[in-house]
């Protein structure tokens, strides 16, 4: 990492500067070191833009995937919970009433009349029935609005009832 790098600058200006005759003493080397100044006037700027460029994108990507995907606790639903849920025929006629969009965001296809659809049940949103039982099973979350599926206690200890 970035650390080794320092490092490998910075012992080779110390040996540039031996072999140049400086004479450096050991406590103003310790004394810089733990002040810093040595990383900060030895390491180019262009590696040290580099490095906190790279830790920004790390944190900034592991923050997304973790939204994404719910790292920190998300569980998916059983079979049998997912199965419970309602499911419909699609019409779009009933979407075109009601102004509401009739495309799965899923897979960002069309919902088509006749096709199978699962609506889920505290936010509304209707999702292909293959799509959203593939998503369920993963997590138990609504991927448009993040709200719940079901109550905590509807999974049960054993994710068996709703």
């Amino acid at each position: 990492g970035i650390g080794a790098v320092a490092g490998a600058i910075t012992a080779v200006q110390l040996l540039e500067s031996l072999a140049d005759g400086e004479s450096l003493s050991k406590v103003a080397l310790l004394v810089s070191l733990v002040n810093g100044k040595v990383f900060i006037e030895w390491v180019s700027p262009a590696v040290l833009k580099a490095y906190q460029w790279q830790m920004n994108s790390l944190e900034s990507t592991y923050r997304e995937i973790s939204d994404i995907y719910d790292v920190n606790g998300g569980k998916g639903l059983s079979r049998s919970c997912i199965q419970k849920l309602p499911m419909q025929e699609f019409h779009s006629i009933e979407r075109i009433k009601s102004r509401e969009e009739s495309y799965c965001s899923i897979c960002i296809q069309g919902l088509k009349d006749g096709e199978m659809a699962r609506n889920l049940p505290r936010c509304g949103h209707i999702f292909h029935l293959k799509c959203i039982d593939e998503w369920l099973s993963r997590q138990g979350t609504c991927p448009m609005c993040r709200e719940h599926v079901l109550d905590d206690d509807d999974n049960g200890g054993d994710g068996e009832e709703v």
